[in-house]
Order: C-alpha cells, then sequence, then structure tokens
C-alpha cells in the first residue's frame, strides 16, 4: 500500500504557537485584572492606577518570548501538559523576576500595589497549569491531524515500526538513494511529507548512499545501525532503542526558523515599498530595451531540493536566453543588452526575488539557488562534491557568505564551485540572527561586484 503523506508541519506548528502564545496572554490579562478585583474591587484598579493592567503590559511581552525561547509551545508539548506547565511557570518566574528589575530601576514600585502583583502571580500560574489540558483538548480539533515528527524510511529490511513514528517504504515513494540527482533529491522530500526527524532502516551496502541523500533535507537525518547497539553508550542517538548514527543535524530549529521568516519579512515588506520607482523603472528599461518579457523566470533548487520558479530581471535578448543555466552567463556575454549589462553590474536584476522572500521560496540570507543544468567545467554541481546537497537543508538566499566573500561569475573550475561550498555549508552549520544581519550590511559593499555580468 502506498504511503500516504504526513500533513504540512510548518503550518499546523505555527497555528499551534499563535492559539497557545494567544491563549497564555489572555490567561494573564484575565489574572492579573482578577487580582485587582481581588484586592482592590476593581477589574482595573483605583482611579488613575491601573495597577493589573500595567502588569499585564510589563509582564506579558517579557513572557512570550522567554516561553517561544524555552520550549513552551509546540507540537512535542502536545500529550505532555505536565512538562509544558512546568515550562511555562518557570517562564513565569523568570518574567516575573525582570520585572521587578524594571519596576526597581524605574522607582515605579510605590506606584503600584504589591499584593495586586502577587495575587495577579499565582493566577496566573494556575492559569497556565489549567490551559495546558485546555489546549489541548481543542488543539487537534483547530489544527487537524498532528504531522508526523518521526519519520522511518524502509529500505529493503524488515523491521517494526514503533507506535510514535509513520513507516514510508522508499521504493512506495520512488526513492533510490543511489541516483544522486535533483529528481530523487525532490521526491524524498515529498515522500517523508515534512517530518522533522528521519530514521533509515537499510542495509549496510546503502549506508554510504543514503548518508548523501539525508543531507539534503532540512529534517534531522538519521541511519539505523542495529548492529551498533553492542557500542552503546557509545552510540551518537537512538531510535526505539536502536542506535542511529547522526548524518544530517536539520540546522534551524522551529523558532529559529520562524524568527529568521520574521527577518525576512522585515526586510523585505519594506524594502518592496521604498524600492518601488527602481523596480518600476528598470521594468520600464527592460521593456523598452528589446521585445520580451520584463521578468525571467527559471527554475531552481531550493529548501530540501524542491524545484521553484526564481524571478528576475530579464537581462538577455529574449530569442538567446537560456531557461536551463546549461551555459553560464561570461564577461562580455554577447547574449545580455546593454540594459542588462547595467542591470547585472548593478545586481538590480535580482530585485524582483524580494517577491520570492514575500512568498517564501526564498529568505534573504542563505546559498544561492542553482538550476538542475549548472554546471562547474563539465560537471553537474553534484557531481564535483557530494556534499553539495548538504546547503539545501535550508531556504536559498537573495545573498550569503559566498557572496560577501566574493566568490560570484561563472564557475569554469571545479574550485568556483567548491569555493562556494565551503562557505554556504559554514553558514549553515553556525547560522545565527546576528550572522544574517551582518551578511546583510556586509552586502551592500558588494552590490557592484567586477564578476557581477
Amino acid at each position: 500500500m502506498t504511503a500516504k503523506p504526513a500533513p504540512s508541519k510548518e503550518s499546523a506548528r505555527l497555528r499551534l504557537y499563535m492559539l497557545s502564545i494567544l491563549l497564555d496572554i489572555v490567561v494573564l490579562g484575565l489574572a492579573f485584572a482578577l487580582a485587582n478585583f481581588a484586592v482592590l474591587h476593581s477589574l482595573w484598579g483605583e482611579p488613575g492606577k491601573p495597577h493589573g493592567l500595567i502588569m499585564f503590559a510589563m509582564i506579558a511581552p517579557v513572557y512570550a518570548l522567554l516561553a517561544i525561547n524555552g520550549g513552551v509551545y509546540g507540537i512535542r508539548m502536545i500529550g505532555n501538559p505536565r512538562a509544558s506547565a512546568v515550562k511555562a511557570i518557570w517562564s513565569l518566574v523568570q518574567a516575573a523576576m525582570l520585572t521587578l528589575i524594571i519596576i526597581f530601576l524605574g522607582k515605579i514600585a510605590e506606584q503600584l500595589s504589591r499584593l495586586t502583583f502577587l495575587v495577579g502571580l499565582l493566577l496566573s500560574a494556575g492559569g497556565l497549569y489549567a490551559a495546558r489540558y485546555l489546549i489541548e483538548r481543542i488543539a487537534l480539533r483547530l489544527v487537524g491531524e498532528v504531522p508526523h515528527i518521526t519519520v522511518l524510511l524502509v529500505d529493503g529490511v524488515e523491521i517494526e515500526t514503533p507506535r510514535e513514528a509513520h513507516r514510508i517504504d522508499a521504493t512506495a515513494i520512488g526513492v533510490d538513494p543511489a541516483r544522486r540527482d535533483a529528481g530523487m533529491a525532490e521526491r524524498l522530500a515529498e515522500g517523508i511529507g515534512g517530518a522533522e526527524r528521519v530514521v533509515v532502516a537499510c542495509p549496510p551496502e546503502r549506508i554510504a548512499d543514503w548518508r548523501v541523500a539525508l543531507t539534503a533535507l532540512s529534517a534531522k537525518g538519521e541511519i539505523l545501525v542495529p548492529e551498533m547497539r553492542r557500542f552503546a553508550p557509545a552510540k551518537v542517538s537512538a531510535f526505539d532503542d536502536h542506535p542511529t548514527i547522526v548524518v544530517a543535524g536539520g540546522p534551524l530549529l522551529f523558532r529559529d526558523r520562524l524568527l529568521k521568516r520574521l527577518l525576512d519579512l522585515a526586510i523585505c515588506v519594506p524594502a518592496i515599498i521604498l524600492l518601488g520607482p527602481i523596480l518600476i523603472g528598470a521594468a520600464v528599461a527592460v521593456r523598452l530595451s528589446g521585445p520580451g518579457p520584463v521578468f525571467f523566470r527559471q527554475q531552481r533548487l531550493g529548501k530540501d531540493a524542491r524545484p521553484f520558479m526564481i524571478l528576475k530581471f530579464r537581462t538577455m535578448h529574449t530569442a538567446l536566453t537560456d531557461q536551463s543555466a546549461e551555459k553560464l552567463t561570461e564577461k562580455d556575454d554577447p547574449r545580455v543588452t546593454r540594459v542588462g549589462a547595467f542591470l547585472r553590474r548593478s545586481s538590480i536584476d535580482e530585485l524582483p526575488q524580494l517577491f520570492n522572500v514575500l512568498k517564501g521560496d526564498m529568505s534573504i540570507v542563505g546559498p544561492r539557488p542553482h538550476a538542475p543544468a549548472a554546471k562547474a567545467a563539465e560537471s553537474l554541481y553534484w557531481e564535483v562534491d557530494e556534499r553539495y546537497w548538504a546547503r539545501h537543508c535550508i531556504k536559498p538566499g537573495m545573498t550569503g557568505l559566498a557572496q560577501v566573500r566574493g566568490h560570484r561569475g561563472p564557475t569554469d573550475r571545479h574550485e568556483d564551485l567548491i569555493n562556494r561550498l565551503q562557505s554556504d555549508l559554514e553558514y549553515v552549520t553556525n547560522w545565527s540572527i546576528w550572522r544574517d544581519l551582518r551578511i546583510i550590511v556586509a552586502t551592500l559593499g558588494v552590490l557592484a561586484h567586477d564578476n557581477a555580468f
């Protein structure tokens, strides 16, 4: 029987996050309003002294940030309300301590009711505990089926499937790890359906192939090695009491991906508005430069090696456009129009990718997306270095570490690709939101580049 793909993890988790955060904020608001009523016999406090309202406004955003960072929310907390409650109350304690510091430094302690603050905290703690059970009852109705966190991918071996895993047969989804091409990577990503952890059970002779195949996923990839049980506790990880070798890290946690997405939106939306005149001017110039569309669309490999259509201003004569990117652009390339040459030198041709970022196919910062047919010398990129697929475990970017280091232009030699790959893997391994910001600032200095043609 063909395996049924799991529902989208990202959309389900986002809805769970929003629901849980909203419920906790409501709980805090009600708790401090009731504290005011109990202590001062008014929901909002004495005239001119809305104690509960002020306390709620101070503690709620601090609590929300600490709770998100502390792992209070998410699919893993569904079915484990006590653990979630402990994390939530600990976040509340931390938020209370920070709020007290703010009150002390702001010299407003005498203006607020201490008893209201204490009663509000106690009511909040009880409310947060009760909310964990409430969210468990209503989450599945609002979210639908919770996607499987763990997928057991079986390739030619017999193994029992534990209750917490979703079993998928590799042949049923048409995946052969020995075929290291873009089509195979896409089928693998589609087949696992957005799981966060992929455990492969395969014969020993297939381990090397699966090691390479799993690196293209944004999920954590592991290979089941029952023979390693005798070496425990030297195991790297474990699945259903079987030791596993972790071969792919899935570099960003969900909250990291959420933070990175918020940064993308915070930059691309204002950028589209502020750069609107440049976008319109470039579009008019391209339209007047000759017959053909204003925009150039081309298939590129994105996160999980899934294909997407990248958007750029057309810079070549329509009849000479290379949709497959089998021949990369060269210096003084006769295919490039005069307007296109200027757009390329100034990197204005890349600005329409802000809409790719807005759509969610790309990020502001990440490895640059490549076309499936792109080559270094006469070799496809993944034929040059098997580590190539590891750069697809994160969204591609408009700019990246390789670009700010000057690794741009044609890939006439294998070394040209390897230099970029080294930077991409370094970025993926050592990602942080601060590094994204530094790369964005550094990009401003390399918008015009000798290799941008």
